[in-house]
């Protein structure tokens, strides 16, 4: 599996599915989702008590909880501390300068 797609795998392992959840020695891709809100948005402040909640701690937990994600609030307990993982770092600007290589070495290896 690939595509950072882990939480798949933790919420059927909880549901007692015979699968394992293993990371790559040479580290794992982290992939952040980003939220926020647009400059020009029609309602700028129920925008900002959206981000509010979404980012409080008992959403967060939620979200690990239920959907097997990750967090970086530190109120949060991770079902396994993503510090226990080698994690592989990017440069925004190289991955979007070699973009088109590495979607044709993507499609390559997976055959899509």
């Amino acid at each position: 599996m690939a595509d950072s797609n882990d939480y798949n795998l933790v919420l059927l392992k909880d549901q007692g599915k015979p699968v394992e959840v293993i990371y790559p020695a040479e580290g794992s891709p982290l992939i952040i989702v980003p939220s926020g809100i647009f400059r020009d948005a029609p309602n700028p402040n129920a925008a900002r008590l959206f981000q509010s909640f979404f980012f409080s701690a008992e959403v967060q937990q939620m979200l690990v909880d239920v959907f097997a994600h990750r967090s970086f609030h530190r109120q949060v307990k991770e079902k396994g501390p993503l510090s226990s993982l080698k994690l592989l770092k990017a440069d925004p600007a190289q991955v979007q300068a070699e973009s088109e290589a590495i979607k044709a070495r993507y499609a390559k290896i997976f055959g899509v």
